[in-house]
């Protein structure tokens, strides 16, 4: 299926200009993420980050002492991510991963790290093969993050696609959602954490491999 996360930071310097994304928004998101890793005993040893952008998230666990393996399916974000990491400790290299068919997987790992992706898929269907893969490349679990539709960022976004009569290319869910269609795919959430509830839409959670009984979570 063809959408726009699938190819747009192919388009020239669009990878440089993430590489200089906001180094705030970096901070706050990896906070998020260090919040949840402080949840998982024992702490992983070895992670996936995919898709891995410029290897900003790669970095951090790096410097915990993580293994980490990189994953990519747009040419230029891995390129951006061989220049940041190469040579550096624990540094496994960076595959070229379709997360939706699970194409140049890289073995499992302890943990995969998965951001700023599943806000791009355009519905249930693509999101279950994602779910898929992201269940295949863990041996514990999976931090990902997502978009809140109840927010007030949401909300002004909605208010300039009616002014543009723009079509957007991020899509939200709520926890319940999630936690249903991660369900289907094998995993349990542990933890939702937003960046800043009723003013931000990014969220991340928590999740473990499961064999028992799925929770749908709260419908927040």
């Amino acid at each position: 299926m063809s959408y726009a996360g699938r190819s747009k930071y192919d388009e020239p310097g669009r990878a440089g200009r993430y590489r200089e994304r906001s180094e705030r928004r970096n901070r706050e998101e990896w906070a998020l993420v260090e919040e949840l890793l402080r949840q998982i005993d024992p702490a992983p040893a070895s992670a996936i980050d995919a898709p891995c952008g410029t290897g900003r998230i790669a970095e951090q666990l790096l410097g915990r002492g993580l293994a980490v393996t990189c994953a990519d399916l747009s040419p230029a974000m891995r390129a951006e991510t061989e220049r940041r990491l190469e040579g550096k400790a624990g540094y496994g290299g960076v595959h070229a991963l379709d997360l939706e068919t699970g194409e140049g997987a890289p073995a499992p790992a302890d943990l995969v790290v998965c951001l700023r992706f599943l806000h791009h898929l355009p519905d249930g269907e693509t999101r279950a093969r994602v779910w898929k893969t992201l269940r295949a490349l863990t041996k514990g679990h999976v931090i990902v993050s997502f978009h809140h539709p109840v927010s007030a960022h949401n909300l002004s976004r909605l208010f300039r696609r009616l002014l543009t009569g723009k079509r957007g290319d991020r899509h939200t869910q709520r926890p319940s959602a999630l936690s249903r269609e991660a369900a289907a795919a094998g995993l349990r959430v542990v933890r939702f954490v937003p960046l800043a509830r009723w003013r931000r839409e990014f969220w991340v959670a928590l999740l473990e491999t499961d064999a028992g009984d799925p929770s749908t979570g709260e419908d927040l």
